[in-house]
């Protein structure tokens, strides 16, 4: 993964230096440095020690923030007093019902790609050209 800034949420994807972080869990970035590692804090806002870029992925905006922005603020405000509330995720069988629902989903996927902002988004996942 590419260093990202401050306040990014990343996933934990490996261990192989020994950091204090659970694979596969979301942390936000809170401290960067120059040499390739970062801090991250937890949902609860404990910060582990150094870990490295090439030990995650970003997390982006997790379906807790999504749903939250739906919802009246006295409702938000309830849920957030639970732990673990946002790291929910979408039930398999539910994601596959909605893909179901839509046909053209490969088509809609490549003509989002095509804009610039979909041509940015997708840079990082595309594969360097070797020079000849």
């Amino acid at each position: 993964m590419q260093p990202t800034s401050i306040g990014s949420r990343i996933r934990v994807l490996t261990n192989d230096f020994n950091h204090s972080y659970t694979v596969g869990g979301i942390y936000t970035v809170t401290h960067v440095d120059s040499d390739g590692t970062f801090k991250a804090a937890d949902a609860n806002g404990r910060v582990g020690n150094w870990l490295r870029w090439s030990e995650c992925c970003s997390a982006g905006i997790s379906t807790w923030e999504r749903v939250a922005a739906d919802l009246p603020e006295p409702l938000v405000r309830f849920l957030a007093c639970f732990d673990g509330i946002g790291e929910i995720a979408v039930k398999e069988k539910v994601i596959d019902a909605v893909l179901a629902k839509l046909p053209d989903l490969h088509d809609r996927i490549v003509a989002a790609a095509a804009t610039p902002a979909g041509e940015a988004a997708i840079a990082v996942n595309r594969p360097q050209k070797q020079e000849q």
